[in-house]
């Protein structure tokens, strides 16, 4: 029978129609984003930044695309975890969904910290403008945050979906209005040529920006409609319909959003030189950028708007912030029905038809995310490598699905798909690949740090492994990554040595497992530590690490690399149980 069937202890409810996908997947994009991110996209970038939000939205675009086809055939919720389950088995799928359990954690805590941060402008007791990190005070508020959604997720998501729908049209139309007054009473469009031109930092910052100045983070939200799937009342078609919508509204906002801050910039009012641009991050408008671009406009009506700006703050992340942490509930939930963590995650509340469970750790998560990362800009990088590095799945699993089970039903079908899957691996990897070394060996270390946790599950029976034995290898891998990571990051340990012992823990843990089980998930897994070693080794050689190779010549290289690795991927895919059960019973209601 089909993991997904396993659990009996619960249904979630279907109660949300296209509408309300339609408007999860928005307020999850336009969240706090837009609020921030069109200032750290110009500080990097200048006005070439939106060439940033055109190429990261053509990047999102294709994904979403492959993500249609996947939704519309396997409508779970939480299944961004669980895709890659249908072609390459538990092994691969766990390190896919764990570093995405991570990125969607880590989210509830940026959305929570955007709200704070902004309302420091007349709060200023809850931020350190000096430090640029929130104080004691607005680190407490952010849980308070954290903590209502909590409640408000827990009586059950056709409450949320209904209150979601109201924001999401508050949220939608501030950033319009914002854009339609700015550019018609507050637009200098010399500010798109001032002193060093409209590209003064080169080419290569439209791609060092996308992954630390938020512009990616922006669009991960759009699969906020395929985590509710399991919820939808017609998800095979709804889910499909709702996510490319969703895309084609956020894409034309967000660049519009940039166009319009860029020419609202006042230079001497700021206190930089201008063209300076690379001093607005340091400035005092980073802690609303649009609240100031509007406040101190000049223009009447737009000083009057700005009181609107600060009420959407409050709003837009809000929302989002509840979005999000139902997401990361359904991503353990997920998780735990594929049995690679304990079933326990799975469960589902007997009254509310919530999962009870996800919602508790990711309350506690979320909240000690906010201990080592109190801003805004410290950990939307961070947040955002891991939540990409989950979408390297995409391309391949649609692949591997479309070779194993042509005639599968596809409600949505994806068009060119020998040309767009691998593709959508390849733009994946390298949004991955431009969040630079320092956060690509963090990204690394972490998924190899979860690597236990499945083989403390349902899944070391599969491996012939004793819960003596699971916990024994566990014991002994952690302390392996810990000490190694130790030395790795305070420089104790050359790059060559550091990265082979790295390299060589999870490998060797690998090979044991496939000795004792000569399991085709362990071979089906393998690509992914290639990946990770190709990855670390020329991040760490490539232009956004020590600059051997420089830029352009490390992007092709890894551009390339990246592609052989695909042809690995879907090459070492295999016709699952998962799949097979799929294709003879269709998608089994939860």
């Amino acid at each position: 029978m089909n993991q997904d069937t396993n659990f009996v202890n619960g249904k979630l409810r279907r109660s949300l129609g296209v509408w309300d996908l339609f408007f999860l997947s928005i307020t999850g994009m336009i969240g706090s984003g837009w609020l921030f991110a069109a200032l750290d996209a110009a500080d990097y970038v200048g006005p070439a930044s939106i060439f940033t939000w055109l190429i990261a939205a053509l990047f999102f675009f294709i994904i979403a695309l492959t993500y249609a086809e996947l939704s519309g055939m396997i409508p779970y919720s939480g299944s961004i975890v669980r895709f890659n389950q249908y072609s390459h088995g538990s092994m691969s799928n766990f390190l896919i969904g764990w570093a995405y359990l991570i990125g969607a954690v880590s989210t509830v805590t940026v959305e929570a910290i955007s709200v704070v941060t902004y309302t420091s402008t007349y709060m200023p007791q809850f931020y350190n403008s000096s430090l640029g990190v929130l104080t004691p005070l607005g680190i407490l508020v952010s849980i308070v945050l954290i903590a209502f959604f909590f409640f408000v997720q827990f009586i059950g998501v056709n409450v949320y979906g209904r209150i979601n729908t109201i924001m999401t049209a508050w949220k939608l139309a501030i950033p319009i209005i914002t854009i339609a007054l700015i550019m018609s009473l507050s637009f200098n469009p010399r500010n798109f040529y001032v002193a060093h031109g409209f590209l003064p930092y080169g080419s290569s910052a439209i791609f060092a920006a996308l992954i630390p100045s938020g512009v990616v983070y922006a669009f991960e939200g759009f699969r906020q409609g395929i985590e509710y799937a399991g919820e939808a009342k017609n998800p095979q078609r709804d889910v499909p319909i709702s996510l490319i919508a969703a895309m084609l509204a956020t894409i034309g906002i967000y660049v519009a959003l940039e166009i319009a801050f860029i020419g609202s910039i006042k230079w001497g009012i700021i206190g930089i030189s201008p063209g300076d641009w690379s001093a607005l991050s340091k400035s005092s408008w980073a802690s609303g950028p649009f609240y100031y671009a509007t406040r101190y406009s000049g223009v009447a009506i737009l000083s009057v708007f700005a009181v609107v700006i600060l009420i959407d703050a409050f709003i837009s992340p809000f929302a989002s912030l509840g979005v999000y942490e139902g997401t990361s509930a359904r991503s353990f939930y997920g998780m735990a029905r594929l049995n690679v963590i304990p079933e326990f995650f799975g469960s589902i509340h007997p009254k509310f038809r919530t999962p009870w469970v996800g919602l508790i750790f990711t309350l506690i998560l979320s909240t000690l995310f906010l201990a080592p990362f109190p801003s805004w800009y410290l950990i939307v990088g961070i947040n955002a490598s891991f939540t990409v590095y989950a979408y390297l799945s995409a391309g391949i699993t649609n692949t591997v699905i479309r070779k194993n089970a042509p005639d599968i039903n596809r409600p949505f079908k994806l068009p060119f798909a020998s040309i767009l899957s691998p593709v959508a691996f390849t733009v994946a990897s390298m949004l991955v690949y431009w969040s630079g070394f320092s956060i690509v060996d963090f990204l690394i270390l972490i998924v190899y740090a979860g690597l236990p946790l499945i083989l403390l599950s349902k899944f070391r029976e599969k491996i012939n492994l004793t819960m003596m034995n699971s916990i024994l290898i566990s014991a002994v891998y952690w302390i392996l990554i810990a000490v190694i990571g130790y030395f790795g990051y305070t420089g104790r340990l050359p790059f060559v040595y550091y990265w082979t012992m790295l390299s060589a823990v999870p490998s060797a843990t690998f090979l044991y497992a496939y000795v004792r089980s000569r399991s085709v998930e362990i071979v089906s897994s393998v690509w992914v530590i290639v990946y990770n070693i190709i990855l670390g080794i020329v991040s760490y050689y490539g232009s956004l690490g020590t600059d051997v190779i420089g830029y352009p010549y490390d992007y092709l290289i890894f551009a390339v690399l990246s592609i052989g690795i695909y042809y690995l991927a879907v090459r070492t895919g295999y016709n699952t149980e998962d799949l097979k059960n799929l294709v003879a019973f269709g998608p089994v209601a939860e």
